[in-house]
């Protein structure tokens, strides 16, 4: 993609966000276009002001009824189904919270921030079922740790949980591709923890929080080889379960949610992702209505990041919330290879790891 084809696509970007503006959109699906579509600096009236009418959505109150009053929502990783609640856990609160636009200084981050914290001292007790085995004690650490990552990215309570998973990258990583058997290897050293076939697998959603909560922590090499991996992974990233390379169709809502969801995590981490995505970008362009905006299909049964919007009974509402994320993913599609100087790829998505011509080996330590 040349640079001036970058420069049409912010264009077309900030004009199909520009023309939501001027319709009626909802107080989140406003505040998230002014802020992460159209980037408009943190003094901007606008912003101020959509950031103010946050308070009116529909969407924050049932947020806020539903927090507890130690900040949780009751179970924090594991579904209790026996509890009527929208929100059935923390992890799911603050991925709401996120979405929803609210940031680390709104009461309701706050408040969660600092449950998840006194949970990380011993100050409070883990509310799920303890599970009896070897990877209980790792794996709860790890639900914790890359929670408060979520809100507070730069928190020193996080700095051991990035030295040990960091490690663990390193040394499943030392060939210049994954291998099983080092990351068992490392975790025998590390942790104590069985990890074959388990969501302590590098892939997971968590350890990916917390290897790119902060920018730098993976040397450019580690990072192209995890990505690499990921990419090339039936099943991608753990807990969303979908391959990266092949969006699933629209009209299967939950696949194509945590396809997204999936894709969105990667901008948020791997800068490198720019690499990888490209040919999924292009997808997502590709599905355009006839407006210029993006109709996904209808809402998933279950999901953190939707829906935005007070109600979908309008059609035009569905749009929105689905448009308002798709617009924010491709604005940061364009925006890395003018921050960090790296040329968007004109190639396609390296090969899967069971290609006949698989990458050099050469360590990403």
């Amino acid at each position: 993609m040349s640079k001036h084809s970058v420069s049409e696509r912010l264009t077309t970007i900030e004009e199909v966000a520009s023309s939501m503006l001027d319709q009626d959109a909802g107080p989140v699906v406003r505040y998230r276009l002014l802020r992460d579509v159209l980037c408009r600096p943190t003094g901007d009236a606008q912003l101020v002001q959509a950031r103010k009418r946050l308070e009116e959505s529909r969407r924050v109150r049932e947020l806020a009824a539903e927090q507890w009053e130690d900040g949780s929502w009751g179970a924090f990783h594991s579904m209790n189904t026996r509890r009527r609640q929208k929100v059935p856990t923390t992890e799911v609160g603050v991925e709401r919270a996120l979405a929803l636009g609210l940031d680390r200084m709104h009461p309701i981050l706050q408040k969660a921030s600092r449950y998840i914290v006194e949970a990380m001292v011993g100050e409070r007790t883990f509310p799920d079922y303890h599970e009896k085995n070897d990877r209980w004690p790792t794996g709860m650490r790890l639900f914790l740790a890359s929670t408060l990552s979520r809100i507070q990215p730069d928190h020193p309570l996080l700095d051991e949980d990035r030295r040990l998973w960091l490690k663990i990258a390193r040394r499943a990583f030392r060939s210049g591709e994954y291998r099983e058997e080092d990351e068992i290897g490392a975790h025998a050293e590390l942790t104590g923890a069985t990890v074959k076939d388990s969501y302590l697998v590098l892939n997971g959603r968590y350890q990916l929080n917390i290897l790119g909560s902060i920018p730098g922590l993976l040397s450019e090499e580690l990072e192209r080889a995890l990505l690499r991996w990921l990419w090339s992974r039936p099943d991608g990233i753990g807990y969303l379960n979908v391959l990266l390379s092949a969006p699933p169709p629209c009209g299967v809502p939950g696949p194509f949610d945590r396809w997204l969801a999936s894709v969105e995590s990667l901008a948020r981490l791997f800068p490198a992702w720019v690499r990888f995505a490209r040919p999924s970008v292009d997808w997502l362009w590709a599905q355009r209505d006839d407006q210029g905006f993006w109709d996904l299909g209808p809402r998933p049964t279950f999901a953190s990041y939707l829906p935005l919007s007070d109600s979908w009974r309008r059609r035009q509402d569905r749009v929105f919330d689905w448009t308002t994320r798709v617009l924010a993913l491709l604005r940061a599609h364009c925006a890395p290879s003018e921050k960090i100087g790296l040329p968007l790829p004109t190639t396609p998505m390296p090969a899967p790891a069971d290609s006949s011509r698989p990458p050099p080996r050469r360590s990403v330590t």
